[in-house]
């Protein structure tokens, strides 16, 4: 099912057809998310000794629960405004409009073509919104929760990756499994999981947030196994999945997980829901190799304070951008550029 947006002759607004209703969405004056621009010494990837300022920047508040954010190519926010139920996007110029609205999205991610996915819950459905926002189309799910290949259930906080191939993968919450779409296909193959819901290697319990290395172990998928408090690693076409990070009391509830490479080995980065904070971790370690942002410990509404966060992205100048959720806003971390410089 297709969906189409029109921009207004004002240049001011845009007219949405959705579902066969016509509704105007305006655009206005918001918070200018442009990041800031660092020097030429920027590094292409990130080394382990990586670090951000402690204090976060408030670059947008007028939200409620928002779950997610992401950025395009461009340095545009996209964030799901969950609990208002719309989907926004901020431009670097200071204006935002509502490319979805009366849907809950709860989770996102941008493609290589600037084609936002976005998991929406009551309809257990992945929508896609074209780069130049003229469409929307449903490219998994059928509206209807169930167990079947065609079928989702967007429980809680449903991961999404796509690949340099096209081909989505989806954190299958409710049915405790990741499931992939190739490109323009109608259903999923089961990846990981799909054996129900367990803490054995060859199950997940309600996994939130996934990612796939492109670089070293191509195809591996990376999974926060939420409620079995750990990240597995599903290797392409293994039937179990391998522990890499697992800690009660440090990695309690991960929601969200990046990956970045250094010149040997994969880093990751991962929200902890419930201690509110943004960890560095290094594959296999028995422990985080730093705490990234929510600096504190301390769930709070201060600079240095997070509030059950539930979504992370870098930008090009490896910002960190964090959906806030329990404190209605998204934080920037700016990359302590100086942290890489000899490495």
């Amino acid at each position: 099912m297709q969906h189409h947006l029109y921009l207004g002759t004002d240049g001011t607004s845009v007219f949405m057809l959705f579902k066969k209703h016509l509704m105007k969405i305006f655009c206005f004056s918001g918070f200018s998310v442009a990041t800031t621009t660092t020097s030429t010494s920027t590094p292409q990837t990130l080394c382990t000794s990586a670090e951000w300022n402690s204090a976060g920047i408030t670059v947008i508040s007028n939200l409620y629960r928002p779950h997610d954010v992401a950025i395009d190519s461009q340095n545009n926010l996209i964030v799901a405004d969950t609990e208002n139920r719309r989907l926004q996007i901020y431009f670097k110029n200071g204006t935002n409009v509502t490319l979805l609205e009366k849907v809950e999205i709860l989770r996102l991610f941008i493609d290589k073509f600037d084609n936002i996915y976005a998991a929406e819950s009551f309809g257990n459905e992945i929508k896609r919104v074209s780069s130049d926002y003229q469409s929307i189309t449903t490219v998994a799910g059928t509206g209807t929760p169930g167990s079947a290949l065609d079928e989702l259930v967007l429980d809680g906080q449903p991961g999404l990756y796509v690949d340099s191939n096209s081909t989505l993968y989806i954190a299958d919450t409710g049915n405790h499994r990741v499931i992939k779409y190739l490109w323009n296909s109608t259903s999923g193959i089961v990846v990981a999981g799909g054996n129900g819901q367990g803490p054995e290697p060859n199950q997940l319990n309600g996994p939130y947030g996934i990612y796939i290395d492109e670089i070293h172990e191509i195809g591996a998928i990376y999974i926060c196994d939420t409620f079995n408090h750990r990240i597995q690693k599903w290797i392409e076409g293994a039937s179990v999945g391998i522990t890499v990070a697992s800690s009660a009391d440090q990695l309690h509830d991960p929601v969200a997980i990046l990956l970045q490479s250094t010149s040997n080995q994969m880093i990751m980065y991962i929200a902890s829901f419930d201690h509110s904070q943004i960890l560095k971790w290094i594959p296999y370690a028995q422990e985080p190799l730093a705490v990234v942002a929510g600096m504190s410990g301390s769930v709070g509404t201060g600079a240095d304070q997070l509030f059950a966060p539930r979504g992370i992205k870098f930008d090009k100048d490896w910002n960190l951008f964090v959906a806030d959720t329990g404190n209605d806003r998204i934080q920037k971390f700016l990359f302590n550029i100086s942290s890489c410089a000899k490495q």
